[in-house]
């Protein structure tokens, strides 16, 4: 803050009352930065645009997502499914294998029957038996022999096909178990990458909106510092319109204060250092005054000068009146010749109690002797 007030004091000193000419080309500088806004703004706009669209598309990422989630549910509640399937064609199948062990069994028991007869032929056997009753008995029997033979091994066939259909099932079942399993992976990696790749460009574009935006701020601060120079600086063509400066009051202005000129103008300080004004011995609490109309432009402490008031008086000329013990004006008072602004002290390290007095034109400290009345 202090080196602020040293920057703004120096530039209040060093540079005249701002021109119509200053003024244009602060206007210029205005009217590009709202250019440099406006585009910025634009490109914002753009981007938040694009940022919608990458949210939008996130979202539908998400929503596929959180579908392929539930689908994968489904899918999964389908192979538990599918698996208690397999169990039950699993134990149709030893069931099976069972039952053709069995009827292979019979078969091969019904062989070795017909063949306990001795190994004859049936038709002799039949012509060479002359009793109706027996030889009806042996018809019958021999269908009975031939039909169970015929029954066996149908069942055996009929047994052997579904036990092959059985495990053309399991099969079937087991390749459709894998191939949804592969397909729902590949559509789950695939939406996980598409999203990984939307969070960063997402993220990207979040990086950028943010500089953009807090370069934004940045020049609408700039703006707003440079519209309110603006505004100052035409306020203060205003003021030093309607101020007549020094020039016309030579020899005729009153003294700031009562006391002695202990260290004139251009007198030896310190070094190669020089005064530019007057440093006045005076009692602390003297009042000082204003040496002609003008508008306070600082009051405030400064190093090396304490308590300091500046009045500018119009025509580039100013006042700066140091080391007071009490400002009583602030920045943007206008005051009157002779008008109390401040009271003789020591602030600012001054070994004894006084007033350090300065004119200035066109930023150059100028003599005070020729300005005021002979004391």
């Amino acid at each position: 803050m202090k080196r602020l007030l040293s920057l703004t004091l120096l530039l209040l000193l060093a540079t005249p009352v701002a021109s119509q000419e200053d003024v244009a080309q602060q206007q210029a500088q205005l009217d590009k930065l709202s250019r440099e806004i406006q585009q910025r703004q634009a490109k914002l706009s753009k981007a938040q645009v694009a940022k919608d669209g990458l949210q939008a598309e996130l979202r539908r990422t998400d929503k596929a997502i959180s579908d392929s989630a539930q689908a994968l549910k489904g899918q999964q509640r389908a192979l538990a499914k599918s698996e208690a399937t397999l169990a039950e064609l699993g134990q149709r199948q030893s069931e099976l294998e069972a039952s053709q062990r069995r009827q292979r069994d019979q078969l091969a028991a019904q062989v070795r029957t017909a063949w306990m007869s001795g190994g004859q032929d049936h038709t002799a056997l039949l012509l060479g038996n002359d009793d109706p009753a027996t030889l009806e008995r042996m018809l019958v029997y021999y269908q009975y022999l031939n039909q169970a033979r015929i029954d066996a091994i149908e069942a055996l066939k009929a047994t052997a096909a579904e036990l092959a259909s059985v495990i053309s099932q399991q099969q079937q079942e087991r390749d459709r178990q894998a191939d949804l399993l592969r397909q729902q992976e590949r559509e789950r990696s695939r939406l996980a990458e598409r999203q990984k790749e939307r969070q960063t460009a997402l993220a990207k574009l979040e990086r950028q909106l943010q500089r953009d935006s807090n370069q934004l701020a940045l020049m609408q601060e700039d703006r707003e510092v440079l519209e309110r120079a603006i505004t100052e600086a035409l306020e203060a063509l205003a003021r030093s319109a309607t101020l007549d400066g020094l020039a016309d009051s030579k020899g005729r202005l009153p003294w700031p204060t009562s006391g002695k000129v202990s260290k004139g103008f251009g007198s030896h300080r310190e070094g190669q250092l020089k005064w530019n004004g007057w440093l006045m011995s005076a009692p602390a609490g003297r009042e000082i005054k204003a040496i002609s109309a003008g508008q306070v432009v600082f009051a405030d402490w400064l190093r090396g000068f304490g308590l300091v008031v500046v009045v500018d008086h119009g025509e580039h000329y100013l006042s700066l009146y140091g080391h007071t013990q009490a400002l009583l004006k602030q920045v943007g008072d206008d005051v009157k010749p002779g008008e109390v602004i401040a009271l003789t002290g020591s602030s600012g390290g001054l070994r004894q109690p006084g007033l350090y007095f300065e004119i200035r034109h066109r930023g150059r400290a100028v003599d005070p002797k020729p300005y005021l009345k002979k004391g």
